[in-house]
């Protein structure tokens, strides 16, 4: 699916489907006749039945398991807000690539597919601090990218992310969604130092100050301040539900 503006994605959103309680229901029926306690299981139980109510299952099933890593690199670390350059994102995603992540162990040790999706690692968002992270149109068409990644048939995607630079715009985007001001959402990331993590705060401020406009509507933020691979998130997260 390709969204065209922001009204477009924002009816997908309000637009999702319930969860099936009949499903989740007949599994913990089903749990209560195995020959155990009740209950005792712990989250094990609650997990199937979660499963149960979102696949539509009676018997919930994890055959097919696909992990989701979107790529994306940021115009916000001409700040210094990271210990690396922008070009690490790049030799990141080659390293998924050849299988040497810890995530690629994570996948292959539970039989999970995992597929890595770079978005335009070329070039970077803009820097938020001076502008607008993504235009309307670059921000649809990274949720969009994730959107189509999720195929029908999955059973369960876990999601993730790489970039150089994302801490801050994650960040930036909790600091406008939740309140509570840039110091207390920052953390040091992949280990900058006291100066660093000051430059981060300051960056996130200014991104705040900047876009303050835009803070009322929650995808109008996420273009402003986000990252390509957050969008792309937010696009897995929207077709997992719909589907």
């Amino acid at each position: 699916m390709s969204f065209k503006s922001f009204d477009e994605l924002r009816d997908a959103c309000r637009n999702l489907p319930a969860g099936n309680e009949a499903a989740a229901a007949a599994v913990a029926r089903r749990q209560d006749t195995l020959t155990k306690p009740q209950g005792s299981l712990g989250r094990l139980e609650t997990i199937a039945a979660w499963l149960a109510r979102w696949q539509g299952r009676d018997m919930p099933r994890l055959d097919r398991v696909k992990v989701f890593v979107f790529a994306g690199n940021h115009g916000v670390t001409a700040q210094g807000v990271s210990a690396y350059p922008s070009e690490v994102t790049v030799q990141m995603v080659a390293n998924f690539a050849h299988g040497g992540a810890a995530i690629n162990q994570l996948a292959r040790a539970t039989g999970a597919e995992l597929d890595v999706i770079p978005l335009d690692l070329d070039h970077s968002t803009g820097d938020f601090t001076q502008d607008v992270a993504m235009d309307e149109a670059a921000f649809l068409a990274a949720v969009s990218a994730g959107y189509d990644a999720v195929d029908a048939d999955l059973d369960l995607v876990c999601l993730g992310e790489m970039g150089i630079g994302n801490t801050t715009p994650a960040a930036a985007i909790s600091a406008a969604l939740f309140g509570g001001g840039a110091e207390k959402w920052t953390g040091r990331g992949t280990g900058v130092d006291d100066a660093g993590l000051k430059r981060k705060i300051v960056a996130i401020e200014a991104g705040l100050s900047r876009h303050a406009a835009a803070l009322a509507d929650p995808l109008r933020t996420a273009a402003a301040l986000g990252g390509r691979e957050l969008a792309a998130i937010f696009g897995a997260t929207l077709a997992a539900r719909h589907r």
